[in-house]
């Protein structure tokens, strides 16, 4: 039988097949990108900028020179919080745009204002969203963001009523002004804001965790529960979430499943100083302060600035007798304790009323470089010599934060400039 032999195929056929197969080589990853990109512009939509910035990571992989994509990944980064990347990417827009376009200004103005220095962008931001209405909420966003990183409370809240009145549902402006009323001690109202937020999107975990710890500080624990295990869901083995979730079975009347929990987040992180406190406490509550006084002196040592913790530690001393270390102690708490109150009424309320004293600004990077927050106080301590360049009291703090640094060269220049 003779054997079947293939049809033969022309050149011609062969030539057409190959350049398919490397037209399609050449196309297919171009529309792959193309779709990322789209999936970017739909969760910076949804106030979804993680899921964005992974989909615009996907982009420069093959567009690395692209001035549109690296603009994105700068909006993404600053709706995510690291402006230090969107600054980066920003000037990498401006690079390869060969200078400055409106749009990079733009963003630009929107960065200065997410990162605090409204002062000079906050005429122009309104201008725009007068001018181009579709660009309106970009600016809100941004300018509230920054409101509320000085402190200007009033200002953010009223930026964002301005913003619902004209999109009621908007998850992103029920989500700060959320955390304008906690930031001004409206937990109650705060929570309610939180409520709407997940109501309409649910995938939203930030909101979820601010509510979970909104309701333990109004008392919600049966409420905060399910909250905290569907976050653990996606972070199983988060301490933060783990304590407070402990604490809420602790409340609720499962006190040997909170030690339990408390004491697997320890047994993993043992100089946790949440973990150290709430271990502490449930010691404390079960009538052994010499137990207690174990944990808590770990936690003071690990949260020097948490009133709750050197208060407990002072009950735990007092009760064992200890007259002379609980009337020492009893001191740093009241010191911890005023320190704290100070700083709250600096952010709600002073610096809200004289956001241009130089003072309260060199006040405000003093107390936060003590409490524990250096690299924000130094930012405050920036901002008095922005306001007055010769104010003494912020140089001298400068010069004594960068020795502390190692870093004598701006050491030397502060003190410098506070002799004079």
């Amino acid at each position: 039988m003779p054997r079947s032999r293939l049809p033969r195929v022309s050149p011609r056929v062969t030539r057409g097949l190959v350049f398919l197969v490397l037209a399609s080589g050449l196309v297919v990853p171009q529309l792959w990108a193309w779709h990322r990109l789209r999936a970017a512009r739909a969760a910076l939509a949804r106030h979804h900028p993680a899921a964005a910035r992974e989909s615009l990571a996907a982009c420069l992989r093959l567009w690395p020179d692209r001035p549109a994509v690296h603009l994105l990944a700068s909006r993404a980064a600053r709706q995510a919080g690291d402006l230090e990347d969107a600054d980066a990417r920003l000037r990498t827009c401006h690079h390869l745009s060969g200078g400055t376009s409106d749009e990079i200004a733009f963003e630009w103005a929107l960065l200065q204002a997410a990162g605090g220095n409204v002062r000079e962008v906050e005429e122009y931001l309104q201008r725009r969203a007068d001018q181009t209405p579709g660009e309106a909420a970009l600016v809100w966003e941004a300018l509230a963001e920054g409101y509320l990183r000085v402190y200007r409370t009033p200002d953010a809240m009223a930026c964002l009523e301005h913003w619902l009145d004209r999109d009621r549902d908007n998850v992103r402006a029920l989500e700060l002004r959320g955390i304008t009323f906690v930031t001004g001690k409206g937990v109650k109202r705060g929570a309610d804001d939180f409520r709407q937020v997940l109501t309409l999107d649910p995938t939203r975990a930030d909101a979820r965790w601010r509510l979970a710890r909104c309701l333990l500080d109004l008392g919600g624990y049966d409420e905060a529960v399910p909250h905290l295990e569907r976050l653990l869901e996606d972070r199983p083995d988060d301490p933060e979430v783990l304590v407070r979730l402990a604490r809420c079975h602790n409340m609720l009347g499962r006190g040997d499943l909170a030690r339990e929990t408390v004491d697997a987040v320890l047994a993993t992180h043992p100089d946790h100083g949440l973990g150290l406190r709430t271990r502490g406490q449930f010691t404390l509550a079960a009538q052994k302060p010499a137990e207690a006084e174990g944990w808590l002196r770990r936690a003071a040592a690990a949260l020097p600035e948490d009133y709750q913790t050197q208060w407990l530690l002072f009950q735990a001393l007092q009760q064992q007798g200890k007259t002379e270390e609980a009337a020492a102690q009893i001191r740093t708490a009241e010191q911890v304790r005023d320190r704290v109150e100070r700083l709250g009424e600096l952010q709600s309320r002073k610096l809200a009323e004289q956001p241009l004293d130089p003072a309260l600004h060199y006040e405000m990077g003093v107390l936060l470089i003590r409490t524990g927050h250096p690299t924000t106080g130094e930012g405050w301590l920036v901002s008095a010599l922005r306001l007055d360049p010769g104010y003494r009291p912020a140089h001298a703090a400068l010069a004594e934060y960068y020795d502390r640094l190692g870093d004598k060269g701006r050491a030397a220049d502060h003190r410098r400039r506070a002799a004079e």
